[in-house]
């Protein structure tokens, strides 16, 4: 039987740092992912699936579903478990992220949590270095459920999926004029992504382009406690906040405090409320998109739209009058 949740359904209210977490089991492990990437969970059928040649290993094939087919993954496999055994009644947890629809054979799915951002815990840096497919870990009822990276996962299964991202910083690099350069340089910028890969890239595309003064952060609760140590520096120098701050880009989903509700305390706040927000996911569609203006986001781009990214930085910060922003 499939479970199907619609969009209006997953979304929660905006800015209360909450989030609908759907927990499942791969062997004995305890996993969980945002109930706001799921399309639906339906049972696994092995003659639906082909196999394609000359796959990755974690690679099942291609599975048909509802007339058009989806890659199928075995994230037992993907994630170095060495029992391959198929449970009794298999999953297919169907995903919906970066425009792309994607399948995960699972063991079983447990239940739909609600909680706060706040409940679940980043990786400690120790652990991140060897953990890069969790971004997380919360503790209920008992056990710890492990948070998926799962772009993580599709972005190293697939990476032709991350060539916009990787041709803008490789191949199809602009070389800057040397004043836009320098004026990039003056104006400091935030980073809030859990995701250690794409925070990786976003800092070397910005780096390469100009923007040098780049400080990072893997949740949103220490990106916003820094944010507020550079008030407090502003208002105590008599400095206007931008010259210690010039913008902020925030991934969405992200342990301790999300980017919805970064966004909406940077932007309740009357010292803070002049410094743009860009909300960077993989999240993004229409009702999201009302999600983000509704707590003051001055832009919303979708994962891996690097080059987009870059322009909204220079069109909000007055460097360059391009047109990347209505693209």
């Amino acid at each position: 039987m499939a479970h199907e949740k619609t969009r209006n359904e997953i979304l929660l209210e905006t800015g209360t740092n909450e989030v609908e977490l759907a927990e499942f089991f791969i062997g004995k492990g305890s996993y969980g992912v945002n109930v706001a990437k799921i399309r639906e969970f339906v049972p696994y059928e092995k003659k639906a699936v082909t196999k394609i040649p000359n796959a990755p290993p974690t690679m099942m094939g291609m599975l048909l579903l509802r007339g058009k087919t989806i890659p199928l993954v075995n994230l037992k496999q993907n994630l170095g478990q060495k029992d391959d055994t198929i449970s009794e009644r298999p999953v297919v947890l169907v995903t919906e992220f970066n425009n792309l629809v994607n399948g995960f054979l699972i063991d079983s799915i447990n239940q739909i949590h609600r909680l706060s951002w706040s409940d679940i815990k980043p990786l400690s840096p120790v652990l991140s270095q060897h953990s890069h497919r969790i971004t997380g870990t919360v503790h209920l009822k008992g056990r710890d459920i492990l948070i998926l990276d799962l772009e993580y996962i599709i972005g190293r299964l697939f990476p032709e999926n991350m060539s916009r991202l990787i041709e803008f910083e490789d191949e199809n690099r602009v070389k800057s004029e040397v004043s836009i350069q320098e004026r990039r340089n003056k104006y400091p910028v935030v980073i809030a992504e859990d995701s250690g890969m794409i925070r990786k890239l976003i800092i070397n595309a910005l780096t390469s382009e100009g923007y040098k003064n780049v400080r990072d952060f893997d949740n949103g609760l220490s990106a916003f406690n820094y944010i507020a140590t550079l008030k407090q520096q502003a208002e105590s120098e008599r400095r206007p906040i931008n010259e210690l701050l010039g913008i902020v880009v925030s991934d969405i989903e992200m342990p301790q405090m999300d980017g919805l509700n970064l966004c909406k305390r940077v932007k309740s706040d009357t010292t803070l409320s002049q410094v743009p927000v860009i909300l960077f996911s993989s999240l993004i569609n229409d009702q999201m998109i009302q999600k983000c203006k509704r707590v003051g986001a001055d832009g919303q781009i979708s994962k891996p739209e690097m080059k987009k990214m870059i322009g909204y930085i220079d069109q909000m910060l007055g460097i360059q009058d391009n047109d990347i922003v209505s693209n």
